[in-house]
C-alpha cells in the first residue's frame, strides 16, 4: 500500500481500509485534491497516456485561510444551483439539487436556486421551495412562488450579475447535451463540468460510439434508426453481419439523446426493433434511435470520474466501480427475464436491483475499468466530474469486431463502454455518493471538491481557498468518533422509515442514505 493510502486509513473503519488498499492495487489511488488532504511531491505514472497518481512521499494539510485576531476570514462563494429542464429526468433533478443544497451550504459559500420549467422558462426559487415533493407540485407553485425571467438570455444576465459559479443539476436534455452551458458559455459565467462542444459529442449515444470506436476502444455494435422512415432492409442486412436472427435477434432500442435510461427497452428481430424505434420517436422522445446488440452473459458497472488537476491541467481519477446486479425471481415471466436496468430501476424502490462496490469482477477488470474511463474522460475533453456506464463480459463470450488490439481486453474478459453521463445523478443514495463513501468521503467533501475544481479553470475564481476547511471538518469528524468506547460488540440498528403520509417518498430517500452510511461501520448490524 502507498504511502498515501497508509496515512488516510488510520482514521477509516476497517471495510474502507479494504478499499482504499484495492485503489492502490488498481492503478490509482482516488484522493481527489481539495477533498481531505493536499498530496505533494506524487510521482506521476502514464498509462497508455493518461496521468495517474501512483504514490505518495508525503501527506501535508494546506491552510489558506486568512486568519484575522485568531479568527478564520474567508471569501463567501456565490454558487447558483439550476435544476429542472425538459426531459422526463427532471424528478431525479429536483432530488439532486435539493441533495446539492443540503450539503454545500455552510458559511463560506451562498446558494441561490434557480428552475428550468419543460417549455424552457426560467425562475428563481427560494430553496424552500426546492423540497416539493414532485415536478407537478413544484410546477403548479411556480407563477405564484417564483421569479421567472421573460427570457432565457435575461436569465443569463441575472446569472452573471448575481452568483459567481453556477453548479447545473439538469439531467438529459439542456443539461447534459450542451444547451445550458452554451447559455453560460456565451455570457462569460463560470460553470461547474464539462463545455458544451464536448457535452453535445458525449451526450449522443450514437455519435460517442463513433468516437470510442475512433479512440480506439471496443464498442457495441449498433444500427442508427433516423425518423419514422427507417430503412427496413439496411437494418435486416445489419442483423445478418452481427449474426443475429433477423425474426427473432434480441437486442436493446433507445434514444440516442435521451439519458442513460428513458426510452430504454429490448426488442426481438428486426420487425419488432423497428416498431419500438418508431415508438420512441412518436412519443417525442428522440428522432434517432440506437439498435444495438443485447450483451447476454454480461455484468452492468458504473463509475465515477473525479478530475484532481489544476486549472485546464486534466487529471482523471476513477472511484471503485460499482456492480449493477439486476435480480430476478425463480418464477420471473419473459418480460423480467429481459430486465435491463432501466429508469424505473435505477429511480424507484425495488428489490429487483443489488449494487456491489467494488465490484465482484477480477482484478486485471477492475484496473482496466479505471484505467479506461480515466482515458476516455481525457480524452474527450470532459470537465471535473462524470459517471460512466458499462459492461464488463467475461472471455467466454465474444464480441463482433472485437479486435484483439482494442481498449479494455483483459485476461478475464471484455469491458465495454457505453454511457457517458455529463451530470451524474446526485441525489441521496447516488453512484457519486456510494463511491465516494467507499473511501471516507462525505456528500459534502465531494460536492465541495467538485465546485473547488471548477473554480480552478477561471482566474477570477482560482483564489478561492474557503473549501480546505473540510479537512478541518472531518477532523472534527474523527474525534467525535474516537471519543466513543470502543467495542467488539454488534449493535443492531433497526432503520424505520416510510409512514402513510404524503412524505413517505422523502422519508424512503432519508432512510436510505442511513441505511448505506451507517454499513459501512463494522460495529453495527443493520436491520
Amino acid at each position: 500500500m502507498s504511502s498515501l493510502s497508509q496515512s488516510l486509513s488510520l482514521c477509516q473503519p476497517r471495510r474502507r481500509r479494504e478499499n482504499l488498499r484495492l485503489l492502490s492495487q488498481t492503478h490509482s489511488v482516488a484522493i481527489p485534491s481539495g477533498m481531505s488532504n493536499s498530496v505533494k511531491n506524487c510521482s506521476l505514472a502514464r498509462c497508455s497516456g493518461v496521468g495517474v497518481v501512483r504514490a505518495a512521499t508525503e501527506v501535508v494539510v494546506d491552510d489558506p485561510v486568512v486568519r484575522e485576531g485568531g479568527k478564520e476570514k474567508g471569501r463567501v462563494l456565490r454558487v447558483g444551483v439550476i435544476c429542472g429542464g425538459p426531459s422526463a429526468e427532471r424528478g431525479i433533478s429536483l432530488n439532486s439539487a435539493r441533495s446539492v443544497i443540503d450539503h454545500i451550504q455552510g458559511d463560506d459559500l451562498l446558494v441561490s436556486c434557480y428552475y428550468i420549467d419543460c417549455n424552457l422558462n426560467a425562475y428563481a426559487i427560494s430553496p424552500a421551495q426546492v423540497y416539493s415533493n414532485t415536478p407537478t407540485d413544484f410546477d403548479f407553485k411556480l407563477e405564484s412562488l417564483a421569479q421567472g425571467f421573460r427570457s432565457l438570455s435575461d436569465f443569463a444576465e441575472h446569472l452573471a450579475a448575481s452568483v459567481d459559479i453556477v453548479f447545473p443539476v439538469i439531467h438529459g436534455r439542456f443539461g447534459e447535451d450542451g444547451g445550458i452551458q452554451e447559455l453560460l458559455e456565451k455570457s462569460n459565467i463560470p460553470f461547474v463540468g464539462t463545455r458544451s462542444n464536448e457535452c453535445r459529442q458525449a451526450f449522443d449515444k450514437y455519435d460517442s460510439s463513433l468516437e470510442l470506436d475512433r479512440q480506439g476502444f471496443v464498442t457495441v455494435p449498433n444500427f442508427l434508426v433516423q425518423g419514422s422512415h427507417s430503412n427496413e432492409s439496411e437494418l435486416s442486412k445489419w442483423f445478418a453481419e452481427n449474426h443475429l436472427d433477423t425474426n427473432s435477434g434480441k437486442v436493446v432500442v433507445k434514444p440516442t439523446r435521451a439519458g442513460s435510461s428513458i426510452g430504454v427497452t429490448v426488442a426481438y428481430g428486426v420487425a419488432d426493433s423497428l416498431k419500438k424505434a418508431n415508438e420512441i420517436v412518436a412519443e417525442g422522445i428522440d428522432d434517432r434511435v440506437l439498435v444495438e446488440i443485447f450483451l447476454e452473459g454480461g455484468s452492468e458497472f458504473t463509475a465515477i470520474v473525479l478530475d484532481v488537476g489544476s486549472g485546464f491541467d486534466c487529471h482523471p481519477v476513477v472511484l471503485l466501480p460499482t456492480e449493477v446486479e439486476i435480480q430476478l425471481h425463480d418464477n420471473a415471466d419473459m418480460r423480467e427475464k429481459d430486465a435491463i436496468f432501466n429508469y424505473r430501476r435505477k429511480y424507484l424502490p425495488t428489490q429487483q436491483v443489488a449494487y456491489h462496490t467494488p465490484p465482484r469482477f477480477p482484478m486485471d477488470v477492475i484496473g482496466s475499468i479505471r484505467e479506461g474511463a480515466s482515458l476516455l474522460f481525457q480524452r474527450l475533453g470532459l470537465h471535473d466530474f462524470a459517471r460512466i456506464d458499462g459492461w464488463f463480459l467475461p472471455s467466454s463470450i465474444h464480441i463482433p469486431s472485437a479486435s484483439e488490439k482494442k481498449l479494455g481486453r483483459t485476461k478475464s474478459g471484455t469491458v465495454i463502454f457505453t454511457d457517458i453521463n455529463l451530470i451524474s445523478g446526485m441525489e441521496q443514495t447516488s453512484f457519486l455518493f456510494q463511491q465516494a463513501s467507499k473511501v471516507g468521503f462525505s456528500h459534502s467533501n465531494i460536492l465541495r471538491s467538485i465546485i473547488q475544481r471548477a473554480c480552478l479553470r477561471f482566474p477570477n475564481l482560482a483564489s478561492y481557498t474557503s473549501l480546505s476547511s473540510l479537512l478541518l471538518r472531518r477532523s472534527k469528524s474523527s474525534q467525535l468518533i474516537e471519543a466513543f468506547p470502543k467495542t467488539k460488540d454488534v449493535r443492531k440498528v433497526f432503520v424505520i422509515f416510510g409512514g402513510d403520509t404524503s412524505e413517505r417518498q422523502v422519508s424512503l430517500m432519508s432512510g436510505t442514505n442511513v441505511w448505506l452510511n451507517l454499513q459501512a461501520f463494522n460495529d453495527v448490524g443493520i436491520k
